[in-house]
């Protein structure tokens, strides 16, 4: 019976589990979508970042090149020449700062040279904080493109230097005339293509300093972006490369509604559903234990003992085992009630009950039948001479003294019993037999206070 007690609440915690799974596996896939249409933002988001920051560099290399071309087709023209050149390529481009030759790694021209006129005469080979980067363009025989760095005059710039040969490369009897430098003034460059630490609710951070792509410098935004970025993409130029990131701004209260609306919508209602079959299930047990019980002992009533013996009968087709059925009616009860009153009754009912109850195994059952009646199921006791023994136990118990109000009542009852399967084969002639046996005993107690009376 208690696990049939259980039953209902384990149904509705199967109820929960298979909610919660549903639940959380919508909610992966909800948020599995969600990550994708971020991420699918965040790569627009940078991929035109990319195009717009590409299509700039290329543009003032594209003009850088023609520089260095003019001047390895005439490495003898006049300074005058690189000038006029010089300031044409300028208006071309409004993120170049200056322009610097060197011929044999000493410079000796700059445009414009007001402001920059201590670059002129520097050796590269003598200095030591130049001198790396320059050899590189050399040994590569192509432009690098160096920094972000600190530029001397203020702000933030980009160096692209392009080495010179005359007559073609060295290995095809060329000749290395010196070093062409183009500065590029990065802050405007970042703002002409709109580079800002967020945008379009997303962080933007670039690595790959002096061109060194993933394992470069971080240079723009937090370096926390690479941590876990949703979206990376790189930023590819002649000998280098850069690489753009992306993520979430924030975790704002939109993007973490969107996400776990699903959660909250289904956990309510699982909330709601779980509540309610709580209470139709307390409800039920609740009408259910009054239909089943005797509401002033509380104990079974005669339809749960009849049910209890229908399901022992059917474990016997199994099992074997057998049972005992007794009854119990009280003698000289209704007096009781006429000389004390109903609640004196009611009161020596209680206390039948309680002390039957204590007479007995925990495992058996003590109903209440009808008004002084009571039953009582007693499994494995097989026959007449082990339940012979129990009627005595039961009597021993109930036969003591019941105090009402200082009032002592002496307390007797008529017992009888069958044993099943020994005596009784179905639920009728079992019932039957125990309610003969119990009145029997019932003419027998009247007989005898009969037989006491006339002698007194």
């Amino acid at each position: 019976m208690r696990h049939r007690r259980l039953f209902p609440y384990l149904a509705i915690l199967a109820v929960i589990v298979v909610g919660v799974a549903l639940t959380e596996a919508v909610q992966r896939t909800v948020v599995d979508r969600t990550y994708q249409v971020r991420r699918i933002e965040a790569l627009g988001t940078i991929a035109q970042l990319r195009a717009q920051i590409e299509s700039e560099i290329n543009s003032v290399l594209f003009l850088s090149h023609g520089l260095t071309s003019y001047v390895a087709s005439r490495p003898d023209i006049e300074p005058e020449q690189w000038r006029a050149l010089s300031a044409e390529i300028l208006r071309g481009s409004r993120h170049i700062r200056n322009i610097g030759l060197a011929p044999d790694n000493i410079i000796s021209f700059v445009y414009p040279l007001q402001g920059n006129e201590g670059a002129l005469g520097l050796d590269y080979e003598q200095n030591e904080r130049q001198w790396p980067a320059v050899k590189m363009a050399i040994e590569a025989g192509s432009m690098i493109l160096a920094g972000p760095l600190e530029l001397v005059q203020g702000g933030t710039g980009l160096i692209a230097r392009t080495p010179i040969y005359v007559h073609g490369m060295p290995a095809a009897g060329g000749r290395y005339w010196g070093l062409a430098s183009v500065v590029i003034d990065a802050d405007s460059m970042f703002a002409s293509v709109g580079l800002t630490p967020v945008i379009n609710g997303y962080q933007v951070a670039i690595r790959g300093k002096d061109g060194t792509g993933v394992d470069g410098e971080v240079f723009f935004g937090d370096p926390a972006v690479f941590a876990q970025p949703l979206a990376e993409m790189q930023v590819v130029f002649p000998n280098g490369s850069w690489v753009i990131a992306a993520q979430p701004a924030s975790a704002s209260a939109p993007v973490w509604m969107s996400t776990n609306l699903v959660r909250i919508i289904a956990y309510s209602v699982l909330a709601l559903v779980v509540g309610l079959l709580i209470v139709l299930v307390r409800l039920y047990q609740n009408v259910h234990g009054e239909a089943m019980h005797d509401p002033l002992t509380g104990l079974p009533n005669r339809r749960l003992m009849l049910e209890r013996i229908n399901q022992l009968m059917g474990l016997h087709e199994r099992t074997g085992v057998c049972f005992t059925l007794y009854f119990i009616d009280l003698n000289e009860f209704k007096p009781v009630n006429d000389r004390l009153g109903h609640l004196a009754g009611d009161a020596l009912l209680k206390t039948v009950g309680q002390r039957l109850a204590g007479a007995v195994r925990g495992t058996d059952t003590v109903a209440r039948t009808g008004g002084d009646e009571f039953m009582v199921l007693q499994p494995m006791v097989r026959d007449a001479a082990e339940a012979s023994r129990i009627v005595e136990k039961i009597q021993k118990s109930l036969f003591q003294p019941f105090s009402y109000r200082q009032e002592s009542i002496d307390i007797s009852a008529a017992i009888g019993f069958a044993c099943f399967p020994d005596e009784a084969l179905n639920v009728d002639d079992l019932v039957r037999l125990a309610d003969d046996r119990m009145y029997a005993a019932k003419h027998a107690h009247k007989q005898d206070s009969r037989e006491i009376g006339e002698a007194v």
